[in-house]
């Protein structure tokens, strides 16, 4: 390989590319892939959509001729038929020489089996390239293979003394237009928004993506157990992306109305008069629907909290003294009986949004069992470079 190339900036590139399909996914992981040839890059790819090709065969198809070359990966490439042939078949047939590959697939029909297939047809295998960030990248796909359920990730803006409105509840706006464009691009990469009705009720928010450019139209979920949606809302302008969850065994006016226009009604079983997240979880999934945004109030936000369903948290919080005993609180719900079984973040971000701080961070580690599988798997592969 020349001197010129270093497989640890190209893997970089590949995350980048990968980045490119969140939103559009579904279900599956998102990848990146490159072909090097001779010291150059040749060919690029990324899984632009769910049931289109994948990297690999996106990069090959980019480079052309690929006989002797390299291939990057973020992602051990499949070996089983689902959407689309095997890719580690594209490989072998097109004369990939060498693949390098961030993390081993961490779902079981695939794990191990590709890179052995393409080492069993002479194709050398490194494994083991930004391990950490190419993990990270795919942790949504990770918790659905251990758990069979959604990625969940929290957004609140508050006041520096954690409120989400005041006494009237009024919000517009507490954070900054920097940091609610930066709300758009989450949700430009999310396949459903969340809130609850009061939200609905007080806001009328339309929950789709306007201050990015995007082609993601994600899905609205409304959580409203009791039917109390009022008619005219914003979100029953467009149908068929709202998803309106309401208590089993009970037909609203709000749910005969939405359901004559198109509108997803599901039908959860209540637990103590709350909604049982957990059915619900399984039923999004069944929707093909994996990254949801959760943008409620407080009552929304503590409910995920108490079901420990929240795996991400992002947190706006402006410079501004709201206060007021009435004024609403961030989060809700039961909340933690002592403060050793709070809910702790793993790790932290923060960064700035005009005056805003951004935190964010996991309460949930997927990322430590796809790394776990990928130093036990290295051994078998050729030394790196």
């Amino acid at each position: 390989m020349s001197s010129t190339v270093n497989p640890l900036d190209i893997m970089d590139e590949c995350a980048s590319l990968a980045l490119a399909g969140k939103g559009f996914t579904k279900t599956n992981p998102i990848v990146g892939a490159i072909v090097v040839k001779d010291g150059k890059v040749i060919g690029r790819g990324w899984h632009s959509e769910y049931g289109k090709a994948h990297a690999e065969v996106m990069a090959i198809a980019d480079a052309g001729d690929v006989r002797g070359a390299d291939l990057y990966v973020t992602l051990e490439p499949c070996s089983h038929h689902g959407k689309t042939p095997p890719c580690v078949n594209k490989i072998i047939e097109t004369g990939i020489k060498r693949v390098f590959v961030g993390v081993v697939d961490p779902n079981p029909v695939n794990a191990g089996n590709g890179l052995n297939i393409l080492m069993e047809h002479g194709v050398e295998v490194f494994l083991g390239y930004r391990e950490k960030l190419c993990a990270a990248l795919i942790e949504d796909f990770t918790k659905r293979i251990l758990t069979g359920l959604p990625y969940f990730s929290l957004k609140t803006a508050t006041s520096i003394d954690g409120k989400l409105a005041t006494r009237t509840r009024d919000s517009k706006w507490i954070s900054s237009a920097s940091s609610r464009t930066y709300v758009h691009y989450l949700r430009s990469v999310s396949d459903a928004v969340l809130v609850g009705v009061n939200t609905v009720i007080a806001d009328d928010p339309q929950l789709n993506v306007r201050d990015v450019h995007s082609d993601n139209d994600p899905y609205k979920i409304v959580l409203d157990p009791h039917g109390r949606m009022p008619e005219g809302r914003k979100l029953e302008e467009n149908p068929d992306r709202l998803i309106y969850v309401t208590e089993k065994g009970t037909e609203t006016a709000a749910a005969s109305r939405l359901r004559s226009k198109g509108a997803h009604v599901l039908d959860i079983e209540c637990i103590n008069g709350c909604l049982d997240l957990r059915e619900l979880s399984g039923r999004l999934l069944e929707m093909k629907i994996m990254n949801i945004l959760i943008e409620g109030g407080g009552e929304t936000a503590g409910s995920f909290f108490d079901a420990d369903l929240v795996d991400k948290g992002y947190f706006f919080i402006a410079p501004k003294i709201i206060g007021g005993r009435e004024a609403v609180m961030s989060v809700a719900g039961k909340g933690a009986d002592f403060v050793k079984n709070s809910k702790e973040m793993l790790e932290t971000d923060m960064r700035h949004f005009e005056n805003d701080i951004l935190i964010s961070g996991r309460f949930h580690d997927y990322s430590s069992h796809v790394l776990n599988l990928t130093e036990k798997l290295r051994n078998r592969c050729s030394r790196g470079l």
